[in-house]
């Protein structure tokens, strides 16, 4: 009871002052990256509804410290009513040997409220419940996780720097949206930088090319020796002679072939950036591009440095904006 009144204060306070970009009667409520789960208690109780909670929950890829993909929060199906429906994320799971054959996920977008996501997850007993949750879990994240992305996007499209996202375009050919809090800028030969100087949280965008040459450059070595050659030239630590790198000591970077938003193939790494001779150090992803004439690679890179906070929503919403990159 005390979970739920808890549960139930939060969205209140939410719905009062979250997203403030339209009537509340259209607005998602709950912050980002906020899920909500319905479901049957005695499933979600069990060892089945642990872990799932567990794989919405699984620690993200490219962080030092443990932070989660969602928060996840749960309420009874019977207890779904009012407030809750207009909440960002839902995950709703069902299971009836009547109504249900075999396990299903069916996956919709602004049911009870603007840019809403939800995924409802059918199944005839628990076990076929557990295979279907357990074979589409990438899936499901990712559909959470691109519903968040459009909606950072959204917003910071309507609070973008738009001197700088103009200049991204006329230096690179690139579409990729700067926000309006980036004020800060530096540039290079075929180099940008953009940052909103926090001490606390800092955030920051980079852009930067090389000529194609070969498929050789769009594997991740050479992806990840040409930003040490950047960022060694053009980002420099807080004591002289000290310089940002790459961190590959304790956590190497990761890489995956992806499709852009314009379904065109590009390389995203995504890894720890630390400051030669000094003590700095945080998160970093990048998408690397094809331009349109296929003459240039284009990286567009994230990164930022908030020591001992949390750094998911920052980070995803910088990742959000350099993954949504177009070349038209």
């Amino acid at each position: 009871m005390k979970k739920i009144i808890y549960i139930l204060a939060t969205l209140l306070s939410t719905l009062l002052t979250s997203c403030q970009l339209a009537n509340l009667g259209n607005t998602v409520t709950g912050q980002s990256f906020e899920l909500l789960v319905v479901g049957d208690e005695r499933v979600w109780r069990d060892s089945i509804g642990i872990k799932l909670a567990e794989l919405l929950k699984e620690d993200m890829p490219g962080l030092a410290q443990s932070e989660e993909f969602f928060t996840v929060s749960f309420v009874r199906t019977e207890e779904f009513t009012g407030i809750f429906k207009p909440v960002r994320n839902i995950l709703f799971y069902e299971i009836d040997a009547t109504k249900y054959t075999q396990g299903k996920i069916n996956y919709t977008r602004d049911v009870w409220a603007n840019t809403q996501a939800i995924a409802r997850i059918t199944a005839p007993d628990v076990l076929e419940l557990e295979k279907t949750y357990n074979e589409n879990i990438d899936v499901i994240r990712r559909f959470f996780m691109n519903a968040e992305f459009e909606r950072a996007c959204s917003f910071y499209a309507s609070h973008r720097n738009i001197a700088l996202t103009d200049t991204v375009k006329a230096r690179f050919g690139a579409n990729l949206i700067i926000p309006s809090h980036l004020t800060l800028d530096k540039y290079g030969k075929n180099f940008c930088w953009f940052s909103n100087g926090n001490i606390n949280l800092r955030q920051d965008i980079i852009v930067y090319s090389i000529p194609y040459k070969s498929k050789e450059d769009f594997t991740p070595e050479r992806i990840l020796a040409v930003r040490d050659s950047f960022l060694k030239k053009y980002v420099p630590g807080p004591t002289e002679g000290s310089y940002m790198t790459t961190e590959y000591r304790y956590i190497p970077p990761i890489s995956q072939a992806v499709r852009s938003k314009d379904n065109k193939y590009c390389m995203e790494v995504r890894g720890l950036w630390r400051v030669e001779g000094d003590m700095m150090g945080g998160p970093f992803v990048s998408r690397t591009y094809l331009d349109k004439d296929n003459k240039n690679l284009v990286t567009t890179e994230a990164f930022i440095y908030s020591p001992n906070q949390k750094k998911r929503t920052p980070y995803r919403q910088l990742e959000a904006l350099i993954s949504n990159v177009t070349w038209e």
